[in-house]
């Protein structure tokens, strides 16, 4: 096995997500320091933190081979050639704030840089107080080659070593650190909103407060009127407690699939349908929430700036159209084929189909619920150029996207996630889209030291499973602290 050929393979195999590529060789580049660095009695710590605002991938505290003292070694993989000087920039930004008493700093790339590069790279680094030294693929061979029989064990088993190390650094972690990176996250969200490039992605979590009728609720009231309907066609009346139950049993017979039961729900009800459906969703609808206010107000632009660039809701219900009206933003609902947001106009796209409460001014509403048929939901897994496809794709490739009230579980939200992470064209390894999600947890506030373990490892898996699809997760304890969340991002206070 050629070494360099097989970490090159590692970055670029189709197969593989970038985060999963970074990760993968950073394990695989730790190991290798860790034996080398340890054959000179020298200690290394991989994923080192000194609690203080400081951490690195790799630390050598005695240093290794020619660099002298402190050392800190930090990873930086990219599918373009090279490291680029603007990352070169920020990591010698982030160890003259942070890395206090460090001596010496390597940069790990893996293409091979260039003797133009090395000669801008030298004009950055002078005057600096450590010492700053860029490796490329080649330093990194001319270590890994004195031991090839633990890179080739390492390299053949990179799925169980990324697992365990996953693991393991959950263990180490404090059941308090998504706190602090949450900060990171939503000031991040706030540069990028001043920069007018976020997409709001929301879910059925962001209608709950307001009453709507969640998908659920909204499936069992229409069996219950599918049933009431053909029970007295024949003359027979239950009451509600029996028709409850003839619901449940019918949606455990057809395996708690809500798409199975869509398929004949549409078709019991024929021109009915659509009114249905609308008196079921809003029955106790109100006007408008907290989160909806918060959602509301973060597309209001600031002065001189445009504010959200649009708005991907997989919700049938027109909540945020009437909060932005109520703000006087000017929108354009789009849930169909050719429809198109003028300049001025913030885009509400109805990916999933739409359903306002005042239906006047529409044309063409019943025809775009493609949830609420099995084929029209495999329509949209199985065709690619399909409008709601393709916009979706279109802002996870070229913008920041902000998920609230998705479950992240939907498999075409899932496959589009994918395509646009290996879409990426600027070669970054950092993730660009955040998710808001509630923490998984078992012992509430009571301290159970093993089972809070395993929620922080739990915790961490996730975020790495999410990763790879190039999300960043924002963990809340309740529900109410999300239009805080948007609210921070807006004014980034």
């Amino acid at each position: 096995m050629d070494i360099k050929r097989s970490l090159l393979d590692i970055i670029n195999s189709d197969n593989n997500s970038i985060y999963y590529s970074y990760m993968t060789i950073e394990k695989l580049i730790m190991v290798m320091l860790k034996d080398y660095i340890s054959q000179q009695n020298k200690e290394f710590i991989s994923d080192y933190s000194n609690n203080k605002n400081f951490d690195c991938d790799g630390y050598a505290p005695d240093g290794f081979d020619e660099f002298k003292g402190s050392t800190a070694i930090e990873i930086k993989i990219s599918r373009t050639s090279e490291i680029s000087i603007i990352t070169v920039k920020k990591i010698i930004s982030y160890f003259q704030m942070h890395g206090g008493e460090i001596q010496n700093v390597i940069l790990i790339g893996l293409g091979e840089i260039s003797q133009n590069s090395r000669t801008r790279i030298n004009e950055i680094i002078k005057n600096l107080n450590f010492n700053f030294f860029i490796w490329d693929i080649n330093d990194l061979v001319n270590i890994f080659i004195k031991n090839k029989t633990l890179y080739y064990n390492t390299y053949s088993n990179l799925n169980k070593i990324f697992l365990k190390g996953t693991i393991s650094q959950g263990i180490k972690r404090n059941t308090s650190t998504y706190i602090d990176k949450r900060k990171t996250y939503i000031q991040q969200l706030n540069s990028e909103y001043n920069r007018d490039n976020i997409v709001l992605f929301l879910g059925a979590g962001t209608s709950q407060d307001a009453k709507i009728a969640t998908w659920g609720t909204l499936i069992s009231e229409l069996f219950v009127a599918l049933i009431d309907k053909e029970l007295n066609k024949n003359g027979i009346k239950i009451d509600k407690n029996d028709k409850k139950k003839i619901v449940k049993e019918i949606i455990k017979q057809n395996g708690n699939s809500p798409l199975l039961q869509t398929r004949f729900l549409r078709n019991g009800f024929e021109e009915e349908f659509e009114m249905l459906v609308s008196e079921i969703l809003y029955k106790n609808a109100l006007e408008t929430s907290n989160l909806m206010e918060e959602i509301g107000q973060l597309c209001v632009p600031n002065r001189g700036k445009l504010g959200i660039q649009a708005v991907v809701n997989y919700n049938f219900d027109d909540l945020v159209e009437k909060n932005l009206k109520r703000l006087r933003v000017k929108y354009h609902s789009i849930y169909g084929e050719g429809m198109v947001a003028e300049s001025d106009e913030i885009g509400i796209y109805h990916v999933h189909g739409f359903l306002p409460e005042n239906k006047n001014g529409y044309e063409n509403l019943t025809k775009s619920l493609l949830v609420f048929s099995e084929e029209g939901y495999h329509k949209l897994f199985l065709e690619p150029y399909n409008w709601a496809n393709i916009t979706q794709l279109n802002y996870l490739i070229n913008n920041t996207c902000l998920f609230i009230g998705l479950s992240m579980t939907d498999p075409n939200l899932r496959r589009l996630l994918e395509i646009a992470t290996h879409k990426e064209t600027n070669g970054d390894s950092n993730c660009k889209h955040y998710a808001i999600m509630k923490k998984f947890n078992i012992t509430g506030n009571k301290e159970i030291t093993g089972i809070q373990k395993f929620e922080v490892v739990n915790e961490l898996l996730q975020e790495s499973v999410f990763k790879e699809l190039g999300i960043n997760i924002i963990w809340i304890e309740n529900y109410n602290e999300i239009p805080v969340i948007l609210k921070k991002i807006k004014s980034g206070k």
